[in-house]
């Protein structure tokens, strides 16, 4: 893991310390991944070979966040003063094999989490195309684990829509679990074409009880998503990723984060996409910078870094 930076979190004299959640993590270890996806991650990274990082033992093992566990999450939470957070396991196991399955996988996550003394809340994370699978593990950590949510993503191949994958969202309604999806660009073997946010209209419609998060607001589809908030009150957004523009670009943050309250009021949550981005733009910065930039009212702001998402999980 890349050496964090640690800043003081600063609380304006006379207020009170805010509770921040964090709607968007994810801890994996290698053998997790598929290696086409894991060399979509290196590419960025192959560039600092021998500036940055030694790389030449093992490109796909020692590269920073090849591995991360809940407790490096923990310390990283604890330098950025973020109270809890949600974990999104990732099953990317249909684009290619992977060493450990996506049960093992979740069965890790959730035993992670378990130790953490409520500051980290397990979200299932299955790819629904994997039919009786996909639903034989929602029955299972909905009713082993009290699980919350389940993270999707449809870029591995299929479109929220389809009718194969309609018994999956009628599980998932079944069970009050809070889906997490995908918005955006994507990478590597991932396929854009099923990250826009509209392919959950029908859907919506069929599941009036369904929740649903759009991640990273959609990105470069987040019109779409704003379409769907205007409609089903049970679509919401989350901010990670949005980091990606700092520190270059503060004023792009600014505006997205402005944007989305305006658009979808209550309903937008704070997220980091951890660790994808702290190489970049330290967590401990982006926590700061979501809690003290002038984008928003103050009580705006406590919406997004925790009261909403507490509403939404019922903590």
């Amino acid at each position: 893991m890349s050496e964090r930076l640690s800043v003081a979190f600063f609380i304006p004299e006379g207020d009170s310390p805010r509770m921040i959640i964090d709607g968007h993590v994810h801890i994996w270890q290698r053998n997790m991944l598929p290696s086409s996806l894991l060399r979509a991650y290196l590419e960025p990274l192959l560039a600092l070979d021998g500036i940055a990082f030694d790389m030449t033992e093992d490109r796909e093992q020692d590269w920073p966040m090849s591995q991360v566990n809940s407790s490096t999450l923990l310390d990283c939470m604890k330098d950025a003063r973020v109270e809890k957070a949600v974990v999104l396991p990732l099953d990317f196991g249909m684009l290619g094999e992977t060493k450990i399955g996506v049960e093992q996988y979740n069965d890790w996550v959730f035993e992670n989490c378990r130790g953490s003394e409520g500051r980290l809340i397990p979200f299932i994370g299955v790819d629904p195309s994997r039919g009786e699978k996909a639903l034989q593990l929602l029955d299972k950590y909905a009713k082993t684990c009290d699980a919350k949510g389940v993270k999707v993503y449809p870029a591995t191949g299929y479109s929220p829509d389809e009718e194969r994958i309609e018994p999956f969202w009628k599980r998932v309604e079944d069970y009050g679990l809070i889906v997490v999806t995908h918005g955006g660009a994507t990478w590597g073997p991932l396929d854009e074409t099923f990250t826009h946010p509209i392919l959950f209209k029908p859907v919506l419609e069929r599941h009036l009880e369904l929740k649903v998060v759009i991640a990273h607001i959609g990105g470069k589809f987040r019109s779409e998503t704003y379409e769907l908030a205007e409609r089903f009150p049970n679509v919401y957004a989350d901010c990670a990723a949005l980091q990606g523009w700092l520190p270059t670009e503060a004023e792009t943050c600014r505006s997205r984060l402005k944007e989305a309250v305006e658009k979808m009021p209550g309903r937008v949550i704070f997220g980091s996409d951890w660790p994808l981005f702290d190489m970049s733009y330290p967590y401990t910065y982006w926590a700061r910078f979501v809690s003290e930039e002038p984008w928003a009212a103050d009580g705006v702001k406590q919406e997004v870094l925790g009261g909403t998402i507490a509403r939404l999980l019922r903590l």
